[in-house]
């Protein structure tokens, strides 16, 4: 009976289909290739670092005892813009997906060895599990050439949210160590004030959070903040409760933004995996509507995907003109995609609401 459930919950817990994939592969690819590679120029840094400050984290990188030549990280950083690539156009999905996660390894172990290590493990850790969801089936250069035609499946989604939850677990379990729910401290506080005032993190709401002064609210938090973290490995256990999850991280990580002046961003081309892309695909597509052909939902689906690419090129470019704001973290393009991240998420709220009084006014009207 175990076992049944077990079984249940790692095939059956999310079911998408081909073209909801299709557009979250589309959808990731453009957002990794146009805000999340690596800097070019900071390989040349990296390499004219002395060899006593290589400190590999455990791992492969401690089989090397110094900095790779700048021409091999540049090569990889090449390879892992091809393999995007691939992904993007679904040209030998499977194997480009593996690709991208594979260099993104290797150009993340080499930058974490001079000590700092930053979150953005899923970056690397996404498109090698997507990898054996199929994500190539649809909209791909491989569905063109029938290359790519096996059966989607879900249980990569549940692999996924599993490394979603064990990273939220380690973030927050050393929290509860350090003494974050001390009633008599507020951690929460005090990390704003070392972002604040030592690392000179004050854009957005930075000041006026500093000048906040209500210690409950403050606790309130840090006891938020632990739950989220530690709470997000028992919602994986079912699909609802990781979406619910995953929506108050957007929340999390923008409010984050506004007084840390920390975005993030990595963290959401995970997280828009559990989107239910099936229903967007259904809703740009017009799938519902009898009277819209095939060719035409799929000529719909294209210029969505165009208007999305020109988007995020446009804003990334207006970013680092400066538009608005200098470019530097929080950048422009952050604070735009987090708030589109949080608009989403409260229409998806406020759309739920109504359905559900809708049904219950509707349960009410049978009865009388």
């Amino acid at each position: 009976m175990e076992s049944n459930k077990f079984e249940n919950w790692i095939f059956n817990s999310y079911s998408p289909t081909g073209e909801g994939l299709g557009l979250y592969r589309i959808f990731a690819a453009l957002l990794f290739l146009v805000f999340l590679l690596p800097d070019f120029g900071f390989y040349s840094t990296l390499n004219a670092m002395p060899d006593d400050l290589f400190t590999p984290p455990p791992g492969p990188m401690m089989l090397f005892d110094s900095f790779p030549p700048e021409i091999f990280l540049q090569a990889v950083h090449v390879l892992l813009v091809i393999s995007w690539i691939g992904v993007l156009i679904g040209f030998k999905t499977k194997w480009s997906s593996i690709a991208a996660g594979i260099s993104m390894l290797v150009l993340q172990g080499f930058m974490f060895s001079l000590g700092k290590i930053n979150h953005e493990l899923l970056l690397s850790v996404t498109p090698i599990v997507m990898s054996f969801s199929n994500w190539g089936t649809k909209f791909s250069v491989d569905e063109r050439l029938n290359k790519d035609t096996a059966e989607v499946q879900g249980w990569p989604l549940v692999l996924l949210a599993l490394f979603i939850g064990f990273m939220m677990f380690t973030a927050g379990f050393p929290k509860i160590l350090g003494g974050w729910l001390d009633p008599s401290t507020q951690a929460t506080r005090g990390h704003l004030f070392n972002q604040f005032f030592l690392r000179e993190r004050q854009e957005l709401l930075a000041e006026f959070a500093v000048r906040f002064d209500v210690a409950f609210v403050w606790e309130f938090l840090d006891w938020a903040t632990i739950i989220f973290e530690v709470g997000f490995l028992v919602a994986v256990w079912k699909a609802g409760w990781t979406r619910l999850f995953v929506c108050f991280a957007a929340i999390f990580h923008f409010s984050t933004m506004m007084t840390l002046n920390i975005a993030f961003l990595p963290n959401f081309l995970a997280y828009a995996a559990f989107v239910k892309w099936e229903k967007v695909y259904r809703f740009i597509s017009g799938e519902e509507n009898e009277s819209i052909v095939e060719s035409a939902g799929r000529k719909r689906v294209w210029s969505s995907v165009a208007i999305v690419a020109l988007f995020f090129i446009g804003l990334r470019i207006l970013s680092d003109l400066g538009f608005v704001m200098t470019p530097r973290e929080p950048s422009f393009y952050e604070l735009v995609l987090l708030s589109i991240a949080v608009l989403i998420v409260v229409g998806v709220a406020i759309n739920v609401a109504w359905r559900k009084t809708q049904e219950s006014q509707a349960v009410s009207a049978r009865r009388s």
